[in-house]
């Protein structure tokens, strides 16, 4: 199957399924922040088990601890093991129950959809990354009110304790994202960052990834609208509470996600800014004369 042909059977599979969702839909976002909640943290889980409530106490004491002003979303992915009852009781914590397991990426979509913060986050909840780094991202963040922070563990002040195999992997992905897209940025993966409540809005609405993958189509979708400026920060990884989610069919999906990306971005143009669209649209439908007005007018 090429490449063309793939992305193709994926946009076709999943346009059913996107006209009918509303994990996609971000309108809420473009409604003022909360002003009593500066920062929203997404938490996805899926079957977790034992990992789940301590990795969200340990966040909850830290916002706490700095004065942030917060609320936790935690976002069941389907799971069946019973987890998300672990969190009852806990303060600033709300769960939402999808029905199905659907990845990472759909969650994450859930849980940005209610967020009421200025500030949006998310941390995995496996137990590897210490949720206290959202507290210095977002510190980041909101001094040189950027449009996001990322965890990057090949920062030089980064330090890992995953095993050998993780780090092949990550590798391996790294340098196929950066001969593929050209992010200028050494890790897209880590799942721990802050964003500003105004760029999720954006992007948001076009971007259709559900597993591992959303990530990168986050900084893909940002770079081909022109959304520059996030910082890479450090992190520490532990060695993984929960058991690992890096299988050879969870690789392999990865990598066709990514693939289906690289459709999207070249193939459809899905992901340009709307002010393009909109002067593509006008130059099919109007004279030309009146077409160059109208795009004069958008770049005034």
């Amino acid at each position: 199957m090429t490449v063309t042909q793939l992305f193709a059977t994926t946009a076709a599979a999943e346009t059913g399924v996107a006209r009918t969702a509303h994990l996609f839909d971000a309108s809420r976002l473009w409604s003022p922040a909360d002003p009593s909640v500066e920062l929203s943290v997404v938490v996805p889980f899926y079957n977790p088990g034992a990992a789940l409530r301590p990795t969200v106490e340990r966040l909850i004491g830290a916002l706490r601890t700095e004065g942030v002003a917060y609320e936790v979303i935690a976002v069941s992915d389907g799971s069946t093991d019973g987890s998300e009852r672990s969190l009852d009781g806990l303060p600033g914590v709300r769960v939402v129950a999808a029905p199905v397991n659907q990845g990472k990426g759909a969650a994450l979509h859930l849980g940005f959809a209610s967020a009421r913060g200025s500030w949006i986050g998310f941390v995995d909840s496996d137990g590897d990354i210490d949720p206290v780094h959202l507290i210095e991202y977002l510190r980041v963040a909101r001094d040189g009110d950027l449009p996001g922070v990322y965890a990057d563990k090949r920062h030089s002040a980064s330090d890992s304790a995953s095993s050998k195999f993780r780090k092949l992997v990550s590798m391996f992905y790294s340098t196929l994202v950066t001969m593929l897209f050209v992010l200028g940025m050494r890790d897209t993966q880590t799942g721990c960052k802050v964003l500003r409540r105004d760029v999720l809005a954006t992007l948001l609405p076009r971007m259709r990834e559900r597993r591992f993958a959303f990530d990168l189509e986050f900084f893909v979708a940002a770079k081909a609208a022109g959304i520059r400026g996030f910082v890479a920060a450090p992190v520490r990884l532990e060695e993984r509470v929960a058991g690992s989610t890096v299988t050879s069919k969870a690789i392999l999906r990865t990598v066709k996600d990514t693939l289906v990306i690289f459709g999207r971005l070249h193939l459809t143009r899905q992901y340009r800014p709307a002010v393009i669209e909109l002067m593509a649209d006008l130059q099919k439908s109007r004279p030309a004369p009146l077409a160059a007005e109208w795009a004069d007018a958008l770049a005034a």
